[in-house]
């Protein structure tokens, strides 16, 4: 599920309507619309203005889909802040061997990528010099 349709759950949850988001978060009409469409992304900025006016909204969740939709209320600010970089953090370490992974494989497909065109480079040197040598003879 990508970013913008937890968002759009979050919106139906909340009883919260496009229009009225887009207003609070100060977005163009039909922002919503448009990029559950697949035609733009959410940017930072956008998130930004997500937490602020939606403070109940958990931005892990948004963001990677893991953990709760819905921060718990905590007895004070400090001990959210406290829970919030915890789950953060293990977020990230579960996650960071994924990355590391897919990054392995797209490097690999890359060193494939080269030594291919490496083939392809000497097959066309080859071909110059054979060129090369038919035109000395003619």
């Amino acid at each position: 599920m990508r970013l913008i349709e937890r968002l759009q759950q979050y919106l139906e949850y909340s009883k919260i309507s496009a229009y009225a988001f887009e207003r609070t978060c100060d977005v163009s009409n039909g922002y919503l619309g448009k990029q559950l469409k697949g035609k733009g992304a959410v940017g930072s900025d956008i998130l930004e203005r997500i937490k602020s006016n939606y403070t109940d909204l958990s931005l892990i969740w948004l963001v990677t889909g893991r953990g709760s939709m819905i921060l718990s209320p905590a007895e004070n600010s400090n001990q959210q802040k406290i829970s919030e970089l915890n789950e953060e953090q293990h977020i990230y370490f579960t996650s960071k061997d994924e990355v590391i992974h897919l990054l392995n494989k797209q490097v690999a497909r890359l060193e494939s990528s080269i030594k291919d065109k490496d083939k392809i480079i000497a097959l066309l040197e080859i071909e110059l010099r054979q060129l090369s040598l038919y035109k000395k003879i003619r």
